[in-house]
């Protein structure tokens, strides 16, 4: 076989190869290997394709203040992406439904998770549990412990979002059935000094709340996105309340237990650099030690291309990361905080 006959097969393998790898998330139209910046011709089409995508309607003065933001994240896109290609990075970004948003826009609109001024006793050093050697791998989607992606909105309910999706892993694993849980039940009615409805809570003050209170199912209590007057009564044909909460030690070592024999379990991170995440295993070497400001689930763990993950349950819709789930790195040095606040519902 010729040298020139073998350059033109390799050319066609590399060539399938390439249309075999799926697309990154958010950018139709863009070949990945090109910077979005070198189709500035198309910039105000990709803008028009991203306001269908996320059913944007702006008035002309908005929309020209929003493009020209949108401009400005696909350069900050690109220095990620050149990032990417220099091996620095390996995760995939994105323009997500964010893109229209300054960061400081995003972390105040979207990350409105809210520490409690008392905080409440964790788990003693080794807890209840004996520690033990656990799977390698959990992923309680395949158990059928975890429900469909849901969407959290404008509205910053991210708490509410977190307690539930851990109440919905506990009710099924003791009761064999997986039931859809009001989140709005909990923005409406669990309302306390730290918990505000669309305005910010935390996952424990839920918890806490129901250790009283019953909740209902979402097809009784439909996701509104916005505050509303507590309209729960006691002719709910489904109902729900915990016996307590337990706060996990702050370790991954603990937060990998409790996610192996307990089931998912509700965690705050700093999502503050999550705006254009689009797959892969994120790491975020800027998130500051302490620093939580977003509530989601951890339903697994696992290892990917020789880096350990945590598998997380994200409320930000299914157009987001991975069908709306997300990776985050595992055991470096609790990665944004991750294991610094666990915690899940004792049916």
């Amino acid at each position: 076989m010729n040298v020139r006959l073998i350059k033109t097969l390799l050319v066609a393998i590399h060539c399938l190869n390439a249309l075999a790898q799926p697309p990154i998330v958010g950018f139709p139209q863009f070949p990945h290997d090109h910077q979005l910046l070198e189709h500035v011709q198309e910039a105000a089409s990709l803008w028009a394709q991203f306001k269908m995508n996320h059913l944007k309607n702006f008035s002309p003065e908005e929309d020209q203040l929003r493009f020209n933001i949108f401009k400005d994240n696909l350069r900050r896109i690109d220095e990620l992406r050149q990032r990417i290609q220099n091996g620095e990075i390996h995760f995939n970004v994105g323009v997500t439904q964010f893109a229209d948003l300054t960061k400081e826009e995003f972390i105040n609109r979207h990350l409105k998770l809210k520490l409690p001024e008392r905080r409440l006793k964790r788990e003693a050093p080794g807890g209840n549990r004996t520690r033990r050697q656990v799977a390698a791998f959990i992923d309680w989607r395949a158990q059928g412990a975890v429900t469909a992606i849901k969407h959290q909105g404008n509205c910053a309910s991210c708490w509410a979002f977190s307690a539930v999706g851990s109440i919905e892993s506990q009710y099924y694993l003791k009761h064999g059935v997986l039931v859809s849980i009001s989140e709005q039940n909990l923005i409406d009615c669990a309302v306390d000094q730290t918990n505000n409805g669309c305005n910010g809570g935390w996952m424990a003050n839920a918890f806490q709340y129901l250790t009283t209170h019953s909740i209902t199912a979402e097809s009784e209590y439909p996701y509104a996105g916005i505050q509303q007057s507590c309209t729960f009564g006691t002719a709910r044909q489904f109902q729900v309340s915990i016996a307590g909460y337990q706060l996990l030690q702050a370790d991954e070592l603990s937060l990998q237990q409790a996610v192996a024999t307990i089931g998912p379990i509700s965690v705050a991170i700093d999502g503050s650099n999550l705006q254009f995440y689009a797959g892969g295993v994120f790491r975020d070497d800027d998130c500051i030690p302490g620093r939580v400001n977003h509530g989601v689930l951890v339903v697994g763990y696992g290892i990917e291309a020789g880096r350990e993950f945590w598998l997380v349950k994200n409320s930000w819709g299914s157009s987001f990361g991975e069908n709306g789930y997300f990776k985050m790195i595992r055991n470096r040095a609790n990665q944004c905080n991750i294991a610094s606040y666990g915690m899940y519902p004792i049916m």
